[in-house]
């Protein structure tokens, strides 16, 4: 990679920024900034604030992400954000920055082009299982929404592929599941992995609970507990609404990457990011996430044989997508 190349990953919460130089085969990330994404009210407004705080240097190159499918092609490309009103597209980017042809990927995209170049420290693994050379990787994650994309390897490269996963059906496999969609039916109409998996969807977890144990009307009339609030009483197990919601979040979690590692065929592994897992530390039920992962029938032997790791590094996508941008410099030239 030649130059300085800012980076930047925006979500529906939070939005960071990074100037990334490559020197001697090494990556170097400076001047990191994070910054709540509703303080701005447009993504050139705050590419603009970041650079002047940086001192607005001299850029070779753009790449960055956000949550949400990337539609269009070349510089008509755009994200539609499913948690924010932005317009994060090419053209603005190129319009905030002065690049001519910066990248803009897909936020686990960004975070699947990060995998190869983890350290061992960088993940923490759950379970049995083993990588294998030349298979896909899975990665996913939830935090303001949840986010799906596969890494294949390809002769000495890396493909990544994109996807929208967050938002297949959910799937019930107990009764007590089963009465929990129907529950979150009567809101959402269509329940999605998303709608329980993701912060808010934590929030809504609760909620349903609630109104199907018949939770009292003091319990209730609190208001809708945030999902750090939920993660809070639940470690301090002093809410049996908030332990039940943890709890079955990381089941369902656990079934969904077995789902996602059986649909791609995931022998290099599945890699949880995301901003709820890897902050909640031991409150994640990583042995219940682990059962759940492999409880697929027929297929428990082979999904006890694909290892699952919970990717501890701060900012996997703005690693992820200085390899994306080296990768893209190439290709353009």
């Amino acid at each position: 990679m030649r130059g300085t190349v800012l980076v930047g990953d925006v979500g529906g919460t939070n939005t960071r920024f990074a100037l990334a130089d490559w020197t001697d085969g090494r990556i170097e990330l400076r001047h990191a900034a994070a910054w709540m994404t509703v303080l701005h009210p447009d993504l050139p407004t705050a590419i603009r604030t970041y650079l002047a705080q940086a001192g607005n240097p001299d850029l070779a190159g753009a790449a960055m992400c956000a949550a949400g499918p990337v539609l269009g092609e070349g510089s008509n490309a755009h994200v539609l954000l499913t948690n924010c009103a932005w317009d994060v597209s090419v053209a603005t980017i190129a319009d905030a920055t002065g690049v001519i042809s910066p990248l803009l990927l897909n936020d686990f995209s960004a975070i699947a082009w990060s995998i190869p170049a983890l350290r061992p420290d960088d993940t923490v693994q759950i379970g049995p299982g083993r990588a294998r050379r030349g298979q896909p990787i899975g990665a996913l994650g939830a935090g303001t929404g949840l986010g799906v994309a596969t890494l294949v390897p390809v002769d000495d490269d890396f493909l990544v592929l994109p996807g929208e996963g967050g938002h297949v059906d959910l799937a019930a496999t107990s009764p007590r599941e089963i009465s929990i969609i129907f529950q979150l039916m009567q809101e959402y109409g269509h329940v999605s992995a998303e709608r329980v998996l993701s912060g808010p969807g934590l929030e809504a977890l609760y909620m349903a609970i609630g109104a199907i144990d018949g939770a009292s009307g003091d319990t209730m009339a609190k208001g809708r507990p945030t999902a750090l609030d939920i993660a809070n009483r639940a470690r301090a197990g002093t809410c049996p609404i908030s332990v039940e919601a943890v709890h079955l979040f990381c089941g369902w979690l656990g079934a969904f990457a077995g789902n996602l590692a059986l649909t791609i065929g995931a022998g290099g592994g599945i890699h949880i990011a995301g901003g709820i897992v890897p902050g909640w530390g031991d409150l994640f039920e990583a042995g219940y996430f682990r059962h759940r992962f492999e409880a697929k029938g027929r297929f428990k032997t082979y999904l006890e044989n694909i290892p699952t790791f919970v990717v501890r590094r701060d900012n996997p996508a703005l690693l992820g997508l200085v390899h994306a941008a080296a990768r893209h410099q190439r290709q353009t030239g």
